[in-house]
């Protein structure tokens, strides 16, 4: 049997395709794009097509019935966790310090992750629209992660990330003594394989802004901020200076319980599109105490 859905203003602007995967994330994406070609998917009445953008009170019907109730309910019990620690909060944003260790989505239907407890702690019924990061860390990378709570926040927040206007600056404990300051403008191409990144002219550009804090013993306190913001940037640039991660084994550094990696600080511009809260905004996590020693110059 058809369903029919209310455009909401989380879904303003989104394309019929991408609107589609999300309500009904077990409807196979071919069966999706098929359903769109036959016109078995309409908008107000009419045949549509995947790109076209929906604006709010549009009408959209589909030949899935209970799709959406499936997107919103979690398919099993999660063990009961310590609340998200909260740097900010309004509702267009939440901005969390997320623990090493955690994912930042679930790689599993229902798995713990992030986004997951978030959803869990902000009691999320809702089914046509859900909050979503809108940048991801590791598993093993503590530090702020930006929550959209809506879908203009959404759209609001990647452009300002596409545009590179919101500063993301990390902090990182690295083996050896660090120079005091350099740029890292090396472009990384993805191994599929290994999951890792590696320099090379035919990868994508990535730069890195880097400062030493402090040294301790045989290794270094960095700050360096991500221009580009590749998937393991920081990890594999300061690697290829020499320097990796301490803990980072996949990168050359030294064998520990997890790359000594933290998102320190998120810096939002003074954008009339942002709540007014959040223009010019300097969000701060906490580090964590692995890496406060190092901080404090105490060896181990």
């Amino acid at each position: 049997m058809a369903r029919e859905l209310v455009i909401s203003a989380d879904n303003d602007g989104r394309r019929v395709d991408r609107v589609l995967r999300t309500l009904w994330p077990g409807v196979p994406l071919g069966a999706i794009m098929k359903a769109i070609r036959t016109g078995e998917v309409r908008l107000d009445g009419r045949r549509t097509k995947g790109e076209v953008r929906l604006a709010e009170g549009q009408r959209l019907t589909v030949p899935w019935e209970d799709g959406a109730k499936e997107a919103a309910a979690p398919a099993r019990e999660l063990p009961r966790s310590k609340p998200l620690e909260t740097l900010y909060k309004d509702d267009f944003a939440w901005i969390v310090n997320k623990p090493a260790g955690l994912l930042t989505q679930p790689d599993e239907r229902g798995g713990d992750s992030l986004i997951t407890r978030a959803l869990a702690e902000l009691r999320w019924e809702r089914s046509d629209y859900r909050p979503a990061t809108v940048q991801r860390l590791d598993r093993n990378t503590s530090g702020a992660v930006i929550i959209a709570l809506t879908g203009l926040a959404q759209r609001t927040l990647a452009e300002l990330v596409r545009e590179r206007k919101i500063r993301k600056i990390y902090r990182a404990v690295v083996e050896g003594e660090a120079p005091e300051k350099g740029k890292i403008d090396l472009p990384l191409l993805k191994d599929a394989r290994t999951n890792t990144v590696r320099p090379d002219e035919g990868g994508q550009r990535a730069l890195t802004l880097y400062r030493r804090i402090a040294v301790c013993g045989s290794r270094s306190v960095v700050e360096a901020e991500l221009v580009t913001g590749r998937p393991h940037q920081a990890r594999a640039h300061l690697a290829a200076i020499g320097h990796p991660i301490a803990g980072d084994a996949k990168y050359g550094g030294k064998m520990g319980k997890r790359p000594l990696l933290h998102a320190r600080l998120v810096i939002f511009p003074d954008d009339a599109a942002l709540p007014a809260a959040l223009r010019g905004a300097r969000i701060e996590a906490p580090l964590p105490d692995d890496m406060k020693k190092y901080e404090r110059g105490e060896l181990q």
